[in-house]
């Protein structure tokens, strides 16, 4: 069987012409995909660290262990806006109970991509320092930043969203 050299060119530029148009046709649509959240203080892109993977902020409480008390009632807001409300209040006991202490100010990740957050202003000590992951937070040493203990006693349920 024999082809006819015009019914040959014609095959040829058909399938010349459908490729050529087939590498014109633009891309694929991407997916609305939002921007990587940029540090505030300028470092660039955080990526998939605790600040931007977890649902972080809302309000934490807890019973926590006392030398000398029935426990220390305490309730950690942590805010989007990175502020926190802390108010803690020694329960019971024979003495009076006492006037609940309250922290009110600003909060950093430390480090910046770390699932560890310092209450307080830069320049001065930590207020406190919280563990945080996915649903709860640990009060942690102020100074070091160490767990407390090697049992959970010292972790805080989140009770609600942020506001």
């Amino acid at each position: 069987m024999t082809h006819h050299p015009t019914a040959r060119r014609a095959l040829l530029l058909s399938l010349a012409t459908a490729a050529l148009l087939a590498g014109c046709q633009s891309p694929p649509p991407t997916e609305n995909v939002p921007p990587p959240h940029i540090d505030l203080l300028g470092r660039g892109p955080l990526g998939d660290v605790p600040q931007t993977m977890l649902d972080w902020a809302g309000t934490y409480q807890a019973i926590l262990p006392c030398n000398g008390c029935p426990g220390i009632a305490m309730s950690v807001q942590l805010r989007a806006d990175q502020t926190a409300v802390v108010r803690e209040r020694r329960l019971g006991g024979d003495a009076e109970p006492t006037p609940a202490q309250t922290y009110q100010g600003p909060f950093r990740f430390d480090p910046p991509a770390g699932s560890m957050v310092t209450l307080g202003q830069e320049a001065e000590p930590p207020a406190y320092r919280f563990f945080v992951a996915e649903g709860w937070i640990e009060l942690r040493d102020r100074h070091t930043g160490a767990a407390l203990t090697s049992t959970p006693a010292y972790r805080l349920r989140k009770t609600s969203l942020s506001q």
